[in-house]
């Protein structure tokens, strides 16, 4: 697709009218819910011997906002922002606990961080956020834990759309605290790839 995406899906928890499915690559591409469908454009993509767009996310949900037009949660992509839930409040608590019960603030290696934020850097399921509350906290904890711990990749970090997380601290945490059976990772994900 070549459109500047103008319009976002504000609300990826709420099914869309006519449930989840898009236009993409002139094909009808279903799903079934939004990390679902954003899979499915990005293995249809990848099938068609095409390269994902960096902006894979933005412009699925341009294409779905352009088939719904009048939707609440369809809004211009600079009011879009990500709201925290109680749900992802309740699985902060729950990490932080853990955080700190089982795991003493000890943070991952520098290496597993790099990898984890390059996947995050390249994942489509990225959204934009000025941080949560929860997040913010824990992003101002860990110079005082870890000697301000950083990532090459940073400045490509968000939120992250499945879980709500704040990228850039996130890859910096155990996985034991991270792990949610309940969210539906995509394939790609390095917290996917652990959850069983």
């Amino acid at each position: 697709m070549s459109e500047e995406p103008k319009f976002c899906y504000s609300r990826k928890t709420d099914g869309p009218w006519g449930g989840w499915w898009v236009t993409w690559e002139n094909q009808r591409v279903d799903g079934g819910d939004w990390s679902d469908m954003v899979d499915n454009c990005n293995k249809l993509t990848v099938s068609l011997g095409k390269v994902p767009p960096p902006d894979l996310s933005r412009q699925i949900e341009h294409a779905l906002c352009s088939r719904m037009a009048g939707n609440p949660n369809c809004v211009p992509c600079s009011k879009a922002k990500q709201t925290l839930g109680f749900g992802a409040i309740v699985r902060w608590v729950r990490a932080m606990y853990q955080f700190a019960k089982d795991n003493k603030f000890e943070l991952v290696p520098q290496e597993e961080a790099e990898r984890r934020a390059e996947i995050c850097a390249k994942c489509p399921m990225q959204i934009p956020t000025s941080g949560c509350w929860g997040c913010k906290g824990i992003a101002g904890l860990l110079p005082q834990i870890a000697g301000a711990k950083t990532t090459s990749f940073d400045l490509q970090l968000s939120a992250c759309g499945v879980c709500g997380c704040y990228n850039a601290v996130s890859v910096h945490l155990p996985l034991s605290v991270q792990q949610d059976a309940s969210l539906d990772f995509p394939s790609h994900c390095w917290k996917q790839s652990q959850i069983g």
